[in-house]
């Protein structure tokens, strides 16, 4: 697969934000491909379960090539609350075509970013919590795990913890699918600072956000619109926490776990802990890089990808959060 990092960009300019409202991807040319993978499998006639799963390797043979063996398939077909996940989805999912438009809206924009990209396929399926992530990513394969977006109040996440299950709504369906196929192709930068996790992720949500032109920032970075006034309110805060802390360019793990990895709340060990959402890092990595972008529109994005010296981004956006 052609690594996202080694596309050529035709060197048109971006207009920075959350996407180009303006920007016309009608002629982009989509190599994209997407199924209901759940949906077929679910209406497999039970009587003739073999001869239907030979055919249904034959329609979906990318999906096959993740490691679903016919033995796990069969247990997942006849297993009754595994139906009831499904007939959940069904209920919520039973008519795919908005999906299937919003998912090609969205990679209009990517090959029109990226029109040297090879072509991608898209399935939905129903994963059984198998793992916390609902985006998996195979090569040029994805798979979207329709159950984990019945939305929180769903009585199947009854005992995730609020700040994982407030994710499982379909209105991040769209961020998560590009969150995980760019963590997937984006190489993290050489040095082991939290300013380079914090560039990381940064470049993550700047690419999604230009994926997806009008789609509110809090979606972006999977936070609830609180959480995320939260962080607008306290930029400058948190800015002089990690300067007065001289916490950038440090490399100790515990620093991560504190701003960077996915949690309930981030740890500036102060009274407004509870009312912060978890990875503040990543979010300033954003707007870090979303600066270094806006004083460098002739960097191209597949320059911002290769660029691993994270204190030259960070020089060069000339990044000062509002007071």
């Amino acid at each position: 697969m052609k690594q996202l990092f080694v596309f050529v960009f035709l060197g048109f300019t971006l207009l920075q934000s959350c996407g180009d409202k303006t920007l016309d991807v009608s002629n982009a040319r989509t190599l994209l491909k997407t199924g209901h993978f759940d949906h077929v499998f679910f209406a497999m006639d039970s009587t003739r379960f073999n001869e239907d799963l030979l055919r249904l390797k034959k329609d979906y043979p990318d999906f096959f090539k993740i490691g679903q063996d016919d033995a796990m398939l069969r247990n997942r077909f006849f297993d009754p609350q595994i139906r009831e996940l499904f007939d959940s989805v069904d209920s919520a999912y039973a008519n795919t075509e908005e999906l299937d438009v919003e998912i090609n809206a969205a990679f209009q924009y990517f090959y029109h970013y990226f029109p040297d990209h090879d072509s991608l396929k898209i399935y939905t399926w129903v994963s059984n919590f198998e793992s916390l992530d609902p985006i998996v990513v195979s090569g040029n394969t994805l798979l979207i795990a329709l159950d984990m977006y019945l939305g929180s109040e769903s009585h199947f996440y009854k005992t995730a913890p609020d700040y994982i299950k407030q994710g499982f709504d379909k209105d991040y369906i769209l961020s998560d699918l590009l969150h995980y196929y760019f963590s997937s192709n984006i190489p993290f930068l050489d040095d082991n600072s939290l300013l380079a996790s914090m560039l990381h992720y940064g470049k993550i949500h700047y690419l999604t956000s230009l994926m997806l032109p009008g789609h509110k920032e809090h979606i972006v970075m999977g936070y609830p619109e609180d959480k995320m006034e939260w962080c607008l309110g306290n930029e400058a805060n948190i800015w002089a926490y990690f300067i007065d802390n001289k916490l950038l360019f440090s490399s100790h793990q515990q620093n991560k776990q504190r701003f960077i990895e996915d949690a309930p709340f981030s740890k500036f060990y102060t009274s407004f802990d509870s009312e912060s959402p978890g990875r503040v890092g990543q979010w300033i990595g954003w707007n870090i890089v979303r600066s270094y972008m806006e004083s460098h529109p002739e960097i191209s994005l597949t320059e911002l990808i290769k660029e691993q010296d994270a204190q030259k981004i960070l020089r060069e956006s000339r990044y000062k959060p509002k007071q």
